[in-house]
């Protein structure tokens, strides 16, 4: 009897193997069907309005920054650098700075938010360029990323050509936990837009807190989106030899109030001069707008490169920190 129970078992336990291991193998018979990502959009190339004073330099700069942050997978920096037909050493030197924006195994595309004017001369003219770059990994995953970069134009006779990429709006940085309040309190107001260029300064700690309080407080009156502050900016004062306010962090420009392009509001009494206004009234130690409310020589002051945007400079360099 016991003989009997033992391969009575072992007779069960024979025939259960081939019905558990049976759809193992049939399931090994089906490919496996994997979903492909949904491809990016893509965008149309950036083309300036008609309130532009300098439409044809603000299209090949807003234009070579969206081209350079679009991008297959797989393309090296290299190869990217090499399509704007630079010369040998700004090639050189773009391919390393693209490091910061080109990640591996990622498609990229650019749309382009604003080109924002740095400077400008007879032969020479620079845009800060936001530009929101939408990243996909090979997994299908998306990044956006809102980056500020520094285009330097040249002409001689003709038409403008791309000089240099002087910068693509600097390393992504972690917000630190313990930010100071001025900082965290510009940081979370939904008022006021920030490009992640201009956030990763403020991360870093790299910009005057009375800025960062002035600009808090304007957001009470007017939401307003800021270009750069520091990161993206050139070093110097256009074409000279003296240090710019953002180099160090003390100053902000702000492209666009309360919805609408500074360049659109050229009027008195308009959002955006209602904004430089205040600044003014306030005690800024230098505001740069389409308007100059105190005269020559003073805080406040107009020209060209300042007719699309509010340049505010809070306190005098090295002052407050």
């Amino acid at each position: 009897m016991l003989a009997l129970l033992v391969v009575g078992c072992g007779a069960d336990e024979t025939v259960r193997q081939p019905e558990s291991a049976e759809p193992q193998k049939r399931a090994a018979l089906v490919p496996v069907v994997t979903q492909a990502p949904e491809p990016l959009p893509s965008f149309a190339q950036y083309e300036p309005g008609p309130e532009e004073r300098f439409p044809n330099a603000k299209r090949v700069a807003g234009q070579a920054a969206q081209n350079l942050l679009t991008y297959e997978r797989g393309a090296t920096r290299a190869a990217i650098a090499a399509r704007l037909g630079l010369g040998a050493e700004a090639t050189r030197q773009l391919t390393e700075s693209l490091g910061a924006a080109v990640k591996p195994n990622a498609a990229s595309v650019a749309e382009v938010i604003y080109p924002q004017m740095a400077g400008t001369t007879a032969t020479s003219f620079g845009a800060m360029v936001v530009v929101r770059q939408l990243l996909q990994d090979a997994a299908g995953r998306r990044n956006a990323v809102t980056r500020t970069v520094d285009v330097r134009l040249r002409r001689s006779g003709g038409p403008w050509t791309v000089q240099e990429i002087a910068s693509v709006g600097g390393n992504e940085v972690e917000r630190p936990r313990d930010l100071p309040h001025a900082a965290s309190r510009l940081l979370d107001d939904d008022r006021v837009t920030l490009t992640d260029t201009a956030r990763w300064d403020i991360f870093r700690g790299a910009v005057d807190p009375a800025l960062l309080e002035a600009l808090s407080r304007a957001a009470e009156r007017h939401r307003f989106s800021v270009a750069v502050l520091s990161s993206g900016h050139p070093r110097n004062v256009w074409q000279t030899d003296r240090r710019s306010a953002h180099s160090s962090g003390y100053a902000a420009d702000i492209y666009a109030v309360d919805g609408r392009l500074v360049v659109r509001q050229p009027g008195v009494g308009t959002a955006a001069h209602q904004l430089a206004q205040s600044f003014a009234g306030s005690g800024v130690r230098q505001l740069g707008s389409p308007w100059d409310f105190d005269g020559p020589g003073r805080a406040s002051f107009t020209d060209d490169v300042h007719l699309d945007h509010l340049h505010v400079q809070r306190s005098a360099v090295g002052e407050t920190r």
